[in-house]
Protein backbone atom coordinates (compact mmCIF):
# COMPACT_ATOMS: atom_id res chain seq x y z
CA UNK A 1 0.00 0.00 0.00
CA UNK A 2 1.13 3.10 -1.01
CA UNK A 3 1.96 5.60 2.28
CA UNK A 4 1.08 9.31 1.09
CA UNK A 5 1.71 12.37 2.92
CA UNK A 6 -0.97 14.77 1.91
CA UNK A 7 -3.14 12.65 -0.57
CA UNK A 8 -4.20 14.32 -4.21
CA UNK A 9 -1.56 16.95 -4.00
CA UNK A 10 0.79 14.18 -2.92
CA UNK A 11 4.35 15.58 -1.22
CA UNK A 12 5.74 12.24 -0.17
CA UNK A 13 4.36 8.87 -1.26
CA UNK A 14 6.15 5.36 -1.24
CA UNK A 15 5.51 1.82 -1.22
CA UNK A 16 2.92 -0.05 -3.91
CA UNK A 17 -0.84 1.19 -5.02
CA UNK A 18 -2.34 -2.29 -5.89
CA UNK A 19 -0.58 -4.20 -8.46
CA UNK A 20 -0.11 -1.29 -10.91
CA UNK A 21 2.64 1.03 -9.30
CA UNK A 22 5.23 1.75 -7.17
CA UNK A 23 5.90 5.17 -5.44
CA UNK A 24 9.35 5.39 -4.64
CA UNK A 25 12.73 7.79 -3.71
CA UNK A 26 15.68 7.40 -5.86
CA UNK A 27 18.91 9.96 -5.10
CA UNK A 28 16.82 12.69 -3.84
CA UNK A 29 13.35 12.40 -6.18
CA UNK A 30 10.33 11.40 -5.65
CA UNK A 31 9.19 8.99 -8.41
CA UNK A 32 6.82 6.49 -9.84
CA UNK A 33 7.40 3.46 -12.01
CA UNK A 34 4.86 0.08 -13.08
CA UNK A 35 4.43 -2.36 -10.94
CA UNK A 36 6.54 -4.96 -12.30
CA UNK A 37 7.45 -8.89 -10.63
CA UNK A 38 10.96 -9.86 -11.80
CA UNK A 39 12.06 -12.34 -13.96
CA UNK A 40 14.15 -14.85 -12.35
CA UNK A 41 16.13 -17.26 -15.48
CA UNK A 42 17.83 -19.93 -14.63
CA UNK A 43 19.12 -20.38 -17.99
CA UNK A 44 23.30 -21.98 -17.86
CA UNK A 45 24.42 -18.80 -18.58
CA UNK A 46 22.78 -16.91 -16.03
CA UNK A 47 23.47 -19.56 -13.19
CA UNK A 48 26.97 -19.54 -14.20
CA UNK A 49 27.19 -15.90 -13.76
CA UNK A 50 25.55 -16.10 -10.30
CA UNK A 51 28.06 -18.78 -9.41
CA UNK A 52 30.72 -16.73 -10.18
CA UNK A 53 29.66 -13.48 -8.23
CA UNK A 54 29.05 -16.18 -5.17
CA UNK A 55 32.16 -17.59 -5.22
CA UNK A 56 34.02 -13.79 -6.13
CA UNK A 57 32.68 -12.14 -2.93
CA UNK A 58 33.19 -15.16 -0.87
CA UNK A 59 36.89 -14.63 -1.96
CA UNK A 60 37.23 -11.08 -1.52
CA UNK A 61 35.83 -11.97 2.22
CA UNK A 62 38.35 -14.76 2.61
CA UNK A 63 41.36 -14.45 1.25
CA UNK A 64 42.17 -11.08 -0.44
CA UNK A 65 42.01 -9.28 2.82
CA UNK A 66 45.14 -7.32 3.00
CA UNK A 67 44.29 -3.70 4.18
CA UNK A 68 46.76 -2.29 1.78
CA UNK A 69 45.42 -4.66 -1.14
CA UNK A 70 41.39 -3.21 -0.43
CA UNK A 71 43.05 0.09 -0.42
CA UNK A 72 44.65 -0.29 -3.95
CA UNK A 73 41.31 -1.21 -5.00
CA UNK A 74 39.80 1.49 -3.76
CA UNK A 75 42.53 3.61 -5.62
CA UNK A 76 41.66 2.01 -8.78
CA UNK A 77 38.18 2.70 -8.71
CA UNK A 78 38.81 6.68 -8.25
CA UNK A 79 40.76 6.49 -11.81
CA UNK A 80 37.58 4.41 -13.25
CA UNK A 81 35.54 6.39 -15.63
CA UNK A 82 32.44 4.93 -13.83
CA UNK A 83 31.85 5.63 -10.05
CA UNK A 84 32.85 2.42 -7.92
CA UNK A 85 34.09 1.21 -4.68
CA UNK A 86 36.70 -0.66 -4.23
CA UNK A 87 34.93 -3.71 -4.03
CA UNK A 88 33.40 -3.18 -6.86
CA UNK A 89 35.70 -2.59 -8.63
CA UNK A 90 37.42 -6.26 -7.37
CA UNK A 91 34.06 -8.21 -8.24
CA UNK A 92 34.13 -6.68 -11.81
CA UNK A 93 37.75 -7.68 -12.15
CA UNK A 94 37.29 -11.01 -10.34
CA UNK A 95 34.06 -12.26 -11.91
CA UNK A 96 35.17 -11.49 -15.95
CA UNK A 97 38.17 -13.16 -15.44
CA UNK A 98 36.92 -16.48 -13.03
CA UNK A 99 33.77 -16.95 -16.00
CA UNK A 100 36.77 -17.40 -18.39
CA UNK A 101 39.77 -19.39 -16.21
CA UNK A 102 38.68 -21.07 -12.77
CA UNK A 103 41.73 -20.65 -11.68
CA UNK A 104 42.73 -17.44 -12.62
CA UNK A 105 44.95 -15.32 -9.67
CA UNK A 106 44.41 -12.13 -8.37
CA UNK A 107 47.09 -10.45 -6.15
CA UNK A 108 46.11 -10.74 -2.31
CA UNK A 109 49.52 -9.02 -0.95
CA UNK A 110 52.50 -6.48 -1.92
CA UNK A 111 55.97 -6.33 -0.33
CA UNK A 112 58.73 -3.70 -1.27
CA UNK A 113 61.67 -6.09 -0.91
CA UNK A 114 64.68 -3.78 -1.87
CA UNK A 115 65.87 -0.92 -3.80
CA UNK A 116 63.28 -0.54 -6.97
CA UNK A 117 62.05 -4.18 -5.88
CA UNK A 118 58.67 -5.14 -5.63
CA UNK A 119 57.31 -8.39 -4.87
CA UNK A 120 53.35 -9.16 -5.47
CA UNK A 121 51.72 -12.59 -4.10
CA UNK A 122 49.04 -13.83 -5.97
CA UNK A 123 45.97 -16.24 -5.14
CA UNK A 124 43.99 -18.27 -7.07
CA UNK A 125 40.28 -16.56 -7.45
CA UNK A 126 38.44 -19.47 -7.00
CA UNK A 127 39.69 -21.04 -3.67
CA UNK A 128 42.88 -18.62 -2.49
CA UNK A 129 45.58 -21.30 -3.14
CA UNK A 130 49.05 -20.05 -4.38
CA UNK A 131 48.44 -18.03 -8.04
CA UNK A 132 49.54 -20.41 -10.72
CA UNK A 133 48.37 -19.25 -13.76
CA UNK A 134 50.69 -19.92 -16.82
CA UNK A 135 51.62 -16.63 -19.09
CA UNK A 136 53.15 -13.07 -18.56
CA UNK A 137 51.75 -10.69 -15.96
CA UNK A 138 52.11 -7.24 -16.47
CA UNK A 139 53.49 -4.53 -13.77
CA UNK A 140 52.57 -1.40 -14.47
CA UNK A 141 54.16 2.01 -12.23
CA UNK A 142 54.17 5.16 -12.31
CA UNK A 143 54.40 8.76 -10.10
CA UNK A 144 50.77 8.72 -9.88
CA UNK A 145 47.87 6.50 -9.95
CA UNK A 146 46.20 8.35 -12.99
CA UNK A 147 50.10 8.10 -15.07
CA UNK A 148 51.41 4.23 -15.21
CA UNK A 149 53.34 3.00 -17.45
CA UNK A 150 54.35 -0.82 -18.80
CA UNK A 151 57.38 -1.15 -16.19
CA UNK A 152 58.42 -4.68 -17.60
CA UNK A 153 56.39 -8.16 -18.18
CA UNK A 154 57.38 -11.45 -16.03
CA UNK A 155 55.77 -14.99 -15.15
CA UNK A 156 54.75 -15.78 -11.80
CA UNK A 157 57.07 -18.30 -9.79
CA UNK A 158 55.91 -19.93 -6.78
CA UNK A 159 52.81 -17.53 -6.39
CA UNK A 160 54.97 -14.10 -6.54
CA UNK A 161 55.62 -11.92 -9.37
CA UNK A 162 59.10 -10.05 -7.92
CA UNK A 163 59.27 -6.58 -10.40
CA UNK A 164 61.59 -4.36 -10.76
CA UNK A 165 60.33 -0.58 -10.31
CA UNK A 166 62.30 1.45 -11.75
CA UNK A 167 60.92 4.91 -11.16
CA UNK A 168 62.55 7.14 -8.57
CA UNK A 169 65.21 7.04 -5.93
CA UNK A 170 64.92 6.03 -2.03
CA UNK A 171 61.86 7.66 -0.33
CA UNK A 172 60.03 8.27 -3.59
CA UNK A 173 56.50 6.83 -3.70
CA UNK A 174 55.77 5.22 -6.72
CA UNK A 175 52.04 3.97 -7.62
CA UNK A 176 51.91 0.57 -9.17
CA UNK A 177 49.79 -2.50 -10.42
CA UNK A 178 49.15 -6.10 -12.32
CA UNK A 179 47.64 -6.97 -15.21
CA UNK A 180 47.36 -9.75 -17.45
CA UNK A 181 45.11 -10.25 -21.18
CA UNK A 182 43.92 -7.03 -20.90
CA UNK A 183 42.45 -7.15 -17.08
CA UNK A 184 43.71 -5.65 -13.75
CA UNK A 185 44.63 -8.49 -11.53
CA UNK A 186 45.28 -5.87 -8.59
CA UNK A 187 43.94 -2.30 -7.22
CA UNK A 188 46.74 0.44 -7.74
CA UNK A 189 49.55 0.31 -4.18
CA UNK A 190 51.49 2.63 -3.10
CA UNK A 191 54.64 2.01 -2.61
CA UNK A 192 57.86 4.13 -0.87
CA UNK A 193 60.90 3.18 -2.42
CA UNK A 194 63.46 1.55 0.07
CA UNK A 195 67.30 2.06 -0.19
CA UNK A 196 69.93 -0.33 -2.26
Amino acid sequence: MAKLKGPLMSLDARGQLGKALVFLGWKGLKTVRQHVIPANPQSTDQTTQRNAMSDCVASYRNYFTDTEARDAWKRLALTMAKVMSGFNAFIANAVELIVDDDDASMVSVMTEIAAQKINFTLLNIDDGAQGDEAGDFEIWAGSSPSSLLLAESIALVGGDLVGVVDHGDEGDIVYCKVRKDGHDRSGIFKATLLAA
